[in-house]
């Protein structure tokens, strides 16, 4: 009977169900939202007229955000071996910008309260447009955004000098915050984050091809580790 291979590093399997499921769970978010990306009076009018499949596309997204962060420390540590500042510098902009992200998704939550209210919507996109324009909704959204940009470069950099993950899944990662900043609100997200989400994949393969396997054979107990 021939060998079966199996991954012989669970934390390599698991680093990739994260690279994969979190920008997944993202994407759908983005198709499920019903935000329209104009004006905060025509968000809260979407919200007001879909709320279960708005707060749907933000549960899904929080779990999106909870892989993320794995899933990219843990890339900050494969890229460690070679680059161990950039790769530290990498790992505190992606905890400045989860950080922000955080008050993005409480952000979401007060959107979705104003809406359901009944308040006038006039009166309701104004009180939310004065409670994002604050000093500290203006720091979320500066780690958000500048940790997300900082981040995303110094971990494609770490990961270059490794020789771990393939050149185009690093363009590829690059291109996220680009593409998700330059086209419109609306289908920006959703393309950005389908880049992402091939990058992502993409190394993801990488690691599995590239991790230690035990070769099983079938109808013995006996195993060999084997480097790839």
């Amino acid at each position: 009977m021939p060998d079966t291979p199996v991954i012989d590093r669970p934390r390599t399997a698991l680093l990739c169900v994260c690279l994969i499921a979190a920008p997944l769970a993202e994407t759908i978010e983005q198709v499920l939202s019903p935000l329209t990306g104009g004006t905060t009076a025509d968000d809260l009018a979407a919200i007001a007229a879909a709320p279960g499949r708005f707060m749907a596309s933000v549960l899904i997204g929080l779990l999106g955000t909870a892989l993320l962060l794995p899933a990219l420390l843990g890339l900050a540590r494969r890229g460690s071996d070679r680059s161990p500042v950039l790769a530290l510098l990498a790992a505190i902009a992606i905890g400045a910008s989860s950080l922000g992200f955080a008050g993005v998704r409480m952000a979401q939550g007060f959107e979705y309260a104003l809406a359901r209210s009944g308040m006038p919507r006039a009166d309701a996109a104004a009180l939310f447009d004065a409670s994002t324009g604050t000093a500290v909704a203006l720091a979320l959204t500066v780690a958000f955004l500048g940790g997300t940009v900082v981040g995303t470069v110094l971990l494609a950099i770490a990961l270059w000098r490794s020789h771990r993950v393939p050149i185009g899944a690093l363009v590829l990662l690059l291109l996220f915050p680009l593409v998700d900043l330059a086209l419109p609100a609306r289908p920006g997200p959703v393309i950005s984050h389908l880049v992402l989400l091939a990058s992502f994949t993409w190394i993801a393969v990488a690691l599995l091809r590239a991790a230690p396997a035990r070769r099983v054979r079938s109808g013995s107990r006996r195993s060999v580790t084997t480097g790839a």
